[in-house]
């Protein structure tokens, strides 16, 4: 999902916070020459470590639930960035960046990786070379063997994304998309691995995305945007469905938040906000409980750093 920062001019907090006890921080930001890259960092986004490299655009990194294995997406197999076809691809490497590891075949686009809570799969999105007929959610081995299809779309909508797996592995929340440009709108789905059971979570006109499970499965996090004027909040829906809740509040034009994801524990969210704080502009990952108080920057540092993911050391 895109997210849009609001004009602010950006100065620094006088204080930061730690996100807690939990494990290490993966997220993406942009190198010297624009190119999207893994970073992993500290709670306190201290000792940040650059993981990837090179003119391509890497991002999008999870952790495996044992922590030694970050899954991630790139474009570094495309032979040709500029021409008609798009070719990205599901990668795995060590949490210190060795050992990357192709896990797609560079047909299309496949990107989005999820593992499973046992660390046996991994779920992504992927057109296959072909959108119309193939675009959807696919689960593989960890190694990147025997792929197989999850959800086929509908005539009326453009795309299955960003897939993320239950605590008990038995479903998948994931993001569809309907319509194009000023008409896009989204919703969240869940569904078993099969494929059957698809159940709707919220409106496509809430324009939900980037969804993550509650580490206990009862609820699921989101980013929206019901507002066209609104830079983004962060909602969160029982994982059965029913009335959102929007945890941010953010004043239509002024704040955005984006790319949420719950803590281990359960505690707090992690999430990319641009706001203001005692008149003063900021931009950069923060966290907030889960009853939407307490919302904290973590770094002193303003660094837009999308697409968080945090380490377990609870297993």
């Amino acid at each position: 999902m895109v997210f849009l920062v609001g004009v602010l001019a950006l100065a620094p907090l006088a204080s930061a916070t730690s996100p807690g006890k939990d494990g290490r921080i993966a997220f993406m930001r942009k190198d010297a020459a624009g190119h999207w890259q893994v970073w992993v960092a500290s709670p306190r986004l201290t000792g940040a470590k650059r993981l990837t490299a090179g003119p391509a655009d890497s991002g999008w990194p999870v952790w495996s639930p044992d922590g030694t294995t970050l899954a991630f997406d790139s474009s570094q197999t495309d032979p040709d960035p500029n021409d008609s076809t798009a070719i990205n691809d599901v990668f795995t490497m060590n949490s210190d960046g060795s050992g990357v590891t192709k896990l797609t075949d560079s047909v299309g686009a496949s990107s989005d990786a999820a593992w499973s809570p046992d660390g046996s799969l991994i779920a992504f999105d992927a057109d296959r070379g072909n959108h119309r007929k193939k675009q959807g959610i696919y689960v593989m081995d960890a190694g990147g063997g025997h792929i197989k299809r999850v959800t086929t779309l509908p005539g009326n909508d453009a795309n299955d994304l960003a897939p993320r797996f239950s605590p008990d592995g038995t479903r998948l929340v994931l993001t569809r998309y309907r319509g194009t440009g000023r008409a896009e709108k989204a919703a969240l789905f869940t569904v078993r691995l099969d494929g059957t059971h698809l159940h709707q979570l919220t409106t496509f006109s809430i324009h939900a995305g980037d969804a993550d499970w509650s580490p206990d499965g009862t609820r699921i996090v989101f980013e929206a945007y019901p507002n066209p004027a609104a830079y983004g909040d962060i909602y969160f829906v029982n994982a059965t469905g029913g009335r959102p809740v929007n945890l941010t509040r953010n004043p239509a034009g002024q704040a955005g938040s984006a790319d949420p994801v719950w803590s281990p524990d359960g505690r707090t969210i992690l999430f990319l906000d641009n706001r203001r704080v005692n008149g003063i502009g900021r931009t950069g990952l923060a966290t907030i409980k889960a009853d939407g108080s307490a919302r904290q920057f973590i770094s002193k540092q303003n660094l837009e750093e999308h697409q968080p993911d945090w380490e377990s050391l609870h297993q």
